[in-house]
């Protein structure tokens, strides 16, 4: 992975992130194929010979959205006992505002390494 390549991913990843959240709401659907991007993205990262500074700058990104990822038998449970709807809208709403922080961090981070590069 180039400089190059490495701005151009992480511009996609900032993209999605704010396409998931456009919406103001992320079903899971989403999440998992965003999460599925992001690994192939850290893989790809790992294996590239870029300047240490750089991936320094880069590893500061906590791409981690599973904290708010739930069994979907424990949404379910929950949804059954009542007021599940509206918890796991709020979930998803605050899903999105994670992924539109994500997207700003991730903004910063390009600049830094066009900086670097």
């Amino acid at each position: 992975m180039t400089e190059e390549t490495l701005i151009n991913y992480l511009e996609f990843l900032r993209t999605e992130c704010l396409r998931h959240s456009s919406d103001k709401i992320v079903d899971e659907n989403q999440l998992q194929l965003f999460k599925l991007e992001v690994d192939k993205f850290k893989f790809l990262f790992k294996k590239s010979e870029l300047k240490p500074i750089i991936k320094q700058k880069v590893n500061t990104i906590d791409f981690d959205l599973t904290p708010l990822v739930r069994n979907k038998w424990f949404s379910f449970l929950i949804f059954i006992l009542g007021n599940g709807w509206s918890r796991n809208h709020q979930n998803e709403e605050n899903l999105a505002k994670r992924l539109l922080l994500l997207s700003e961090k991730i903004e910063h981070t390009i600049i830094e390494v066009k900086t670097l590069a």
